[in-house]
């Protein structure tokens, strides 16, 4: 940009005008840098434009830099950063994809990604001022409204139940034939691997158990991660089952080393969880800055619009998968067909916008299985 402005400003100085012009950078004589031009001194004028009209050097390089600053001013306050909690392989899809086309820009910020494979410790990050933007199951949002945490949720990044039980190759489920609720039955006794203690995979699985009369208690919840951790947890043998995401799916089917036993994304699951459709995803800031950078929200929203319009259409899947194993970040084998599978299995899922009633049915089912205290209401922690 400095070189830039340099060679413009000589072209008006030295070439469109015959002036004798002096550039002075003001670093030189204040000890120290300074940010920004040099300022530009004109000593003398020699040029007449026509008889009777007489062209200001002067003035017009006062116009010409106050214009400059102006428009550089804007650029700097339009290209305002922006940090989203991530994850480790489908993740923040739909910012991935707005790096990837240029969406963030055209929405006038700067998109940065930062790796938090737990949802609790994303929000920890986000309130304490470490990330903008908190990216993860509306569980956790829900959990921190109860708290009276001061957030707002500005967005959802998925809609849809995305975690799903998966077995070991070798864990025995007695019941597994009966299929949901019935093979919930078999988890009693069982180590459970759940993202993170208190995280929306943990809460689900509560869910399920107390659909055949089961409690926490009746399982052992073991905290593994995100897929790349929790997959070496199952296949290793130091958990039974694991509550998890995409791209796990996508490891079951391509490597055979475990299977899907329940998969609320077909249907299966408590009827509390299936209530969630359209709401289970958020993505949410403090609600001070929300306040303080109204058209920074404005921007976000805009940006996942545009990943949500490019991911949606069927003509874009190939670019969308090209970004996906750019960003997949799992070195495994055969990873670009376990990031293919997981993405056909979930590319639906990936929407800018939920709705109220389904995040208020999120906490209305943490109520009924007393992992609240009493009833939150989040039509108010939701920006319109």
């Amino acid at each position: 940009m400095a070189m830039a402005w340099w060679v413009w400003m000589k072209w008006v100085c030295f070439e469109c005008f015959p002036l004798n012009c002096h550039i002075r950078n003001n670093s030189q004589h204040s000890g120290g840098l300074k940010s920004g031009p040099p300022s530009l001194t004109v000593i003398k004028s020699k040029n007449h434009i026509g008889d009777d009209m007489k062209f200001s050097a002067p003035a017009f390089v006062r116009t010409t830099l106050g214009a400059i600053a102006l428009t550089l001013g804007a650029s700097a306050m339009a290209q305002s950063v922006v940090r989203f909690q991530d994850y480790p392989g489908t993740g923040n899809l739909l910012v991935r994809v707005a790096q990837e086309q240029g969406f963030c820009q055209q929405a006038g910020i700067r998109c940065e990604l930062r790796t938090i494979p737990g949802a609790p410790l994303g929000m920890q990050t986000m309130l304490s001022g470490d990330i903008e933007v908190f990216f993860g199951p509306t569980e956790v949002a829900v959990a921190a409204v109860a708290r009276k945490a001061p957030i707002s949720i500005i967005a959802a990044g998925f809609v849809d139940p995305v975690f799903f039980m998966a077995a070991g190759a070798k864990t025995e489920l007695e019941t597994e034939k009966e299929g949901y609720p019935g093979v919930v039955k078999s988890f009693k006794g069982k180590k459970i691997g759940v993202t993170q203690r208190g995280s929306g995979a943990e809460f689900q699985v509560i869910d399920m158990l107390a659909d055949v009369g089961l409690t926490a208690n009746d399982v052992t919840f073991v905290a593994v991660g995100a897929p790349d951790t929790a997959f070496p947890a199952l296949t290793r043998g130091q958990v039974d089952l694991i509550m998890t995401f995409p791209p796990a799916d996508g490891m079951c089917e391509v490597l055979k080393a475990c299977r899907l036993v329940v998969d609320p994304r077909k249907g299966q699951g408590p009827k509390s969880m299936l209530a969630t459709r359209g709401g289970a995803g958020a993505m949410a800031v403090k609600a001070e800055w929300a306040a303080a950078n109204p058209q920074t929200v404005a921007a976000i929203r805009r940006m996942l619009d545009l990943s949500d319009a490019f991911v949606s259409n069927p003509a874009n899947f190939g670019k969308t998968l090209e970004i996906l194993r750019k960003t997949f970040a799992l070195q495994l084998p055969n990873a670009d067909q376990i990031a293919e599978v997981s993405l056909r299995n979930s590319i639906g899922n990936f929407k800018a916008r939920g709705t109220v009633p389904a995040m208020q049915a999120v906490a209305n089912a943490m109520t009924e299985n007393k992992l609240l205290p009493a009833r939150v209401d989040m039509a108010p922690a939701v920006l319109p």
